[in-house]
């Protein structure tokens, strides 16, 4: 009997100290996950402010916003219009001397040939008198963003050695000649899809670049267009080179341009210090970009551009382009950024009438509903003596 007085209980003791200490172990785990009780941990700082964000506040937070940006906006688009700029499409040109020939035809015919296209007239306003102008060439719908294409090229040897290899086989077919075994340099597709159109700028109107007593050339200053971490870090010459040295060979597509007379010499590069190569290694990031080539002083007047066409660009259904335009402080003619900032001020305003509209509605409702409850208790209240 009392053997089994003391098993019942030693069964109900157990349980309960079994209980016991989970409670404690649950006690001091809460314990543990306090945060520290100072002024950091608890919020109490006192240059610290604890924000109670309201209707108000929001609505005038947004205003502002607004108020600010829209004007910043129209101030930008205001003077991004007033950049002069002036594009000359000439993919379709027809080949000058009065024929009717298409120049990518002419090339797709001849591909080691060049056509030079009628020229183009195009007239300097006053308002850009004594400013400095850019001339840029762009493309359209050529993908110097892909991935493949913007790794084929070797940054070593654009560095200054001449025998280094490429990331992995990015640089194949255009790595090597396959008859001399030579290394091409520089090699990669980049380099060998080199932009090959010049252009040269007369004054007056006269379209036939072999008229008689031309009017001479204006100055294209191809100096100082890239940038300068570019010229001194980037791009390299090796110690002692010599293009003429044998010792490489020129990319792929260079050679058929190489060696030529008047217009057509110094079409491609002899170096990689050259600085429509360096541009043009600088892959853009859009299929449709632009490329610094010169920049030039224009009188206002009449000029015609004469183009020489090499580059084809049919076969991708690219087009070329011509770009003189001025800058400002805010760069390039752009609106973009204008319309941005206005974008973003006209949201934030109608963002602002939205949340006011909002909170005059709950607040009728609020109002309605208290007055109700007030009149409910005043009356139970009423019925109760």
């Amino acid at each position: 009997h009392y053997f089994i007085q003391s098993n019942l209980r030693m069964k109900l003791v157990l349980p309960c100290a079994c209980m016991k200490g989970d409670d404690e172990d649950e006690e001091d785990q809460a314990h543990l996950n306090k945060p520290r009780d100072n002024k950091l941990y608890q919020q109490r700082l006192k240059p610290c402010c604890m924000l109670v964000i309201t209707t108000q506040k929001v609505v005038t937070l947004f205003v502002l916003t607004g108020l600010l940006f829209l004007p910043i906006g129209i101030a930008l688009l205001v003077q991004s219009t007033e950049i002069y700029e002036y594009d000359v499409n000439y993919t379709n040109c027809y080949k000058n001397g009065g024929t009717k020939t298409f120049c990518y035809k002419d090339i797709e015919d001849n591909p080691t040939t060049t056509c030079v296209c009628d020229g183009f007239v195009i007239n300097i306003p006053e308002r850009v008198k004594g400013k400095q102008l850019m001339l840029l060439y762009g493309l359209k719908n050529y993908y110097q963003n892909h991935r493949l294409y913007r790794q084929s090229q070797s940054f070593e040897q654009l560095l200054g050695d001449i025998d280094a290899e490429c990331l992995t086989d990015y640089c194949q077919p255009y790595a090597n000649d396959p008859i001399s075994n030579k290394t091409y340099y520089p090699k990669g597709a980049v380099a060998n899809s080199f932009f090959t159109d010049t252009f040269i700028l007369r004054r007056g109107n006269e379209k036939d670049l072999s008229a008689k007593d031309p009017s001479p050339d204006v100055v294209l200053d191809t100096s100082d267009i890239t940038w300068k971490s570019d010229r001194e870090d980037k791009f390299l010459n090796p110690p002692n080179f010599n293009p003429n040295s044998g010792d490489f060979a020129w990319p792929k597509d260079w050679t058929k341009w190489q060696g030529g007379a008047n217009y057509d010499a110094n079409v491609v590069p002899d170096t990689v210090t050259n600085q429509h190569f360096i541009n043009w290694m600088n892959v853009a990031a859009f299929p449709s970009f632009t490329k610094l080539y010169a920049k030039i002083n224009l009188e206002p007047g009449e000029y015609t551009l004469h183009v020489f066409y090499r580059y084809p660009v049919d076969k991708f259904h690219g087009e070329k382009f011509v770009r003189i335009a001025e800058t400002s402080w805010m760069g390039g003619r752009s609106l973009f950024l204008g319309s941005m900032y206005c974008l973003v001020g006209i949201l934030c305003l109608v963002s602002a009438v939205f949340f006011a509209v909002i909170s005059r509605r709950t607040r009728a409702k609020r109002t309605e509903r208290r007055k109700k409850i007030d009149e409910q208790t005043k009356n139970n209240h009423t019925s109760a003596v």
